[in-house]
């Protein structure tokens, strides 16, 4: 039997549906399409969801996040058939129109399951697949950079298979135009 590894893959946005306040006052935006099958995700949501109206300033301090499953097959950077399904649309989302003039930053994260420094490498090598696999597409490897962070920024508890599932994740973050 095969093991699987879910990642989440948070895609850190410049604007999208209104949050919660973060404390210094900027609004946080959350779209958490995890629990969604990758085949019930559009790449019209994905692309509605990363879009900025041009002449907005993207605030690095709390960007809007929209949350999508990825799979990777257990301890490995290989992406299962659904992940790449998605990854599919996020690639045709990034060279919309709408998205074409915008940097990326895809960053790997892991749970706390092993050693810090494998995990530090862990969640770097499964950003570079994020990142080889949305070039394979046709997206412009200069709009997108790689960071890895190990297990060092969970978004849940480390205490539980649900918590542990959610902190390991590759997250993309709008970085503003290209140009």
């Amino acid at each position: 039997m095969l093991r699987f590894t879910h990642i989440i893959l948070s895609v850190a946005l410049a604007v999208g549906a209104a949050g919660s306040a973060t404390a210094d006052g900027h609004e946080k935006a959350v779209t958490d399409l995890s629990g969604a099958p990758a085949d019930a995700i559009q790449m019209d949501d994905i692309s509605a969801a990363l879009a900025v109206p041009r002449g907005t300033r993207i605030e690095p301090s709390a960007p809007p996040t929209v949350r999508l499953p990825i799979f990777f097959e257990f301890n490995s950077t290989v992406l299962r058939p659904d992940a790449e399904e998605l990854l599919d649309k996020v690639g045709a989302a990034l060279a919309s129109n709408d998205l074409a003039e915008f940097r990326f930053s895809v960053e790997g994260h892991t749970d706390s399951v092993g050693g810090m420094g494998y995990n530090q490498s862990l969640s770097q090598q499964r950003a570079a697949a994020v990142k080889a696999y949305l070039v394979a597409l046709g997206v412009s490897k200069v709009r997108l950079q790689t960071v890895g962070h190990g297990e060092s920024t969970p978004v849940a508890t480390n205490e539980s298979d649900t918590g542990r599932q959610r902190n390991r994740r590759v997250e993309l973050i709008n970085l503003g135009s290209s140009q």
